[in-house]
């Protein structure tokens, strides 16, 4: 097990104007399960793919714990991918690939066997030691590939989109049994997946990129609570945070009858009076049309305990706002309804930067 720190670590493609991860820094603790999320395009492969040394890094350094690995071969990396193709041999068993990487190494036939029987047990696929892959289901499949991972015994985990091609239902299922058996390793993990439910979920921390910028790390419950700018405002959590832009009218906002005045500290960092209004799902209270901000309700979206209502406000300006409302008594297609806020609930940044303002 080891740290693993990228310094200004930086990929350009040559052609290209934009690098592809821009001088990332960011340190993952010993043990750590470390995702990397973010749009397509945004960088989050690019940089596991410099760690596992699949790509050049142009600008920066890498270290895996106290040593630079910048330029060093992907086979002196001491690090273990797993890759959303599973990449199994389709001629050998279950236990010839999970056992692959260490009779290339030359390791005992006992030593094989036992590691093999250990990963099987860990990874409840003792009864399909003597199946090849082609009988397996996708699931299965993606357990095998870590199994190969877990024998090796490396000292960091890199794992990219593991589960995109499984169904909804298999992909709760096993991103719950890796997030468990994680944690049982105790292994450094990088994890990429551009599903932001699954970096909530599993990850101890999150670190969501756009463009190959590091936007914001932290918590899953930080990056949600306390997002940094618009753009993580908007990417982190199902469904997306509402974000309106309005104008601050003597440094106050007005929705729904609710007055939020911008604090000294809030003005001193604002670039305009042009502030953008963040508010999840959650943080309305649905109230009579009257007693509140009025929006018409488009769609209602059942989940079984909870309901999303998609509406639209009435206002001068109409703009989309997305509701959550309780299973019991939510408001049918065509009903128009009324919207308040707590101003607990309320998130404020400046909408020409971007940037959220302090609290």
């Amino acid at each position: 097990m080891a740290t693993v720190e990228y310094r200004g670590a930086t990929r350009l493609y040559p052609g290209t104007d934009r690098p592809a991860v821009d001088g990332l820094d960011l340190e993952i603790r010993d043990g750590e399960f470390m995702v990397l999320v973010g749009p397509s395009g945004s960088g989050k492969s690019t940089a596991l793919r410099m760690l596992a040394g699949l790509e050049a890094v142009d600008g920066g350094a890498i270290h895996i714990g106290p040593t630079e690995v910048t330029h060093a071969q992907p086979k002196d990396r001491d690090i273990a991918m797993v890759f959303q193709n599973y990449a199994l041999y389709p001629h050998m068993t279950v236990r010839q690939n999970i056992g692959f990487h260490l009779k290339i190494a030359k390791v005992a036939k006992s030593e094989i066997a036992r590691k093999v029987d250990e990963a099987a047990a860990l990874l409840d696929l003792t009864p399909y030691l003597d199946r090849k892959p082609a009988k397996l289901s996708g699931g299965q499949r993606q357990r095998v590939a870590m199994g190969r991972a877990i024998v090796r015994e490396p000292q960091v985990f890199c794992m990219d989109e593991p589960l995109s091609n499984l169904d909804a239902k298999l992909r709760v299922q096993t991103r719950t049994q890796i997030a468990s058996l994680q944690r049982r390793l105790g292994v450094t993990t990088i994890y990429v997946t551009h599903d932001q439910v699954e970096a909530m979920t599993m990850g101890d921390r999150v670190a969501i990129l756009k463009d190959g910028i590091l936007q914001q790390c932290g918590s899953p419950r930080e990056v949600f609570d306390r997002p940094r700018n618009l753009f993580v405002a908007g990417f982190m959590g199902s469904p997306a945070m509402n974000l309106l832009p309005l104008h601050a009218e003597d440094w106050s906002l007005s929705f729904g009858g609710t007055r939020i005045d911008l604090s000294p500290a809030q003005r001193a960092a604002a670039t305009s009076r042009e502030i953008t209004l963040g508010v999840r799902p959650e943080g309305f209270q649905i109230v009579g049309a009257n007693d509140g901000e009025r929006a018409m309700v488009e769609v209602v979206e059942e989940l079984g305990s909870d309901s999303y209502l998609y509406t639209t406000t009435d206002g001068d300006t109409a703009h989309p706002i997305v509701v959550r409302s309780g299973a019991r008594d939510v408001p049918t297609r065509g009903t128009t309804i009324g919207l308040k806020v707590q101003r607990s609930d309320v998130h404020l940044f400046d909408t020409a930067t971007g940037a959220r303002l302090p609290d």
